[in-house]
């Protein structure tokens, strides 16, 4: 954006200014939702494990219990998408940002806004749709890592669920150094698990463990992990 108002010859110093300004703010949120991205997380986790010690103490267990148990999992699982959704948008706009001010503007983002607004408010069939088009016009844009990912969310949420792991699994190889590497095999996990494909969902846990130990989403697996030994 701030290429082309500098190319058109009609930016005032006031205006860019103002840009400059906007584009720090947003990166202020971003780095606050973020922050609280992780605290959700770990506090999630920790209750988490508070309910399996809670259960591990039943001799037993009973019905009722182990409905809570699943449905708190549940819980965590469709919170901690709902916070991958709160960071996304704000992450690929500072991405498109700048790959929209090093290329002279050349990335056709249309189809990937209006894919991203369409999760956001659960048109989910939309959703995929716009994905797999902006992939097709953009195999290799610096959002195709993201879009694939999308794609994925979109085909799990209507229970897709061979599609959508095909989808995770292609953005862990595909971008292994990417930002969304560690939560692609984190949902992978989740994909399988959802299918009762148990050695798979263990699997790419385990893999996301060795190949992101560091990240906060193999907190999540590992308590996954821990949950798939229980049982």
């Amino acid at each position: 954006m701030l290429s082309v108002i500098l190319f058109s010859g009609c930016a005032t110093r006031k205006e860019i200014v103002s840009f400059q300004e906007d584009t720090r703010r947003i990166r202020a949120d971003l780095d606050s939702l973020k922050q609280q991205q992780l605290l959700m997380q770990n506090s999630l986790t920790s209750i988490d494990s508070d309910v399996g010690q809670i259960k591990a103490k039943t001799e037993y267990g009973s019905s009722a219990l182990e409905e809570k148990v699943q449905a708190l999992t549940a819980r965590l699982d469709e919170i901690l998408t709902r916070m991958d959704r709160l960071v996304a948008p704000l992450e690929s706009y500072l991405r498109k940002q700048a790959a929209g001010d090093s290329s002279g503007g050349g990335l056709d983002t249309d189809f990937f806004d209006a894919a991203m607004g369409d999760l956001d408010h659960g048109n989910y069939d939309l959703a995929a749709d716009g994905f797999q088009q902006f992939l097709k016009k953009n195999p290799k844009s610096e959002l195709a890592d993201d879009a694939r990912y999308g794609l994925g969310e979109s085909l799990s949420a209507q229970k897709k669920y061979d599609e959508a792991a095909k989808e995770f699994a292609r953005v862990a190889e595909d971008f292994p150094n990417g930002n969304r590497a560690p939560a692609a095999l984190l949902k992978l996990g989740l994909t399988y698990k959802a299918q009762a494909k148990t050695r798979d969902a263990r699997t790419a846990w385990e893999s996301l463990l060795k190949k992101y130990p560091k990240a906060e989403e193999a907190k999540v697996a590992k308590q996954r992990l821990s949950e798939l030994k229980s049982h």
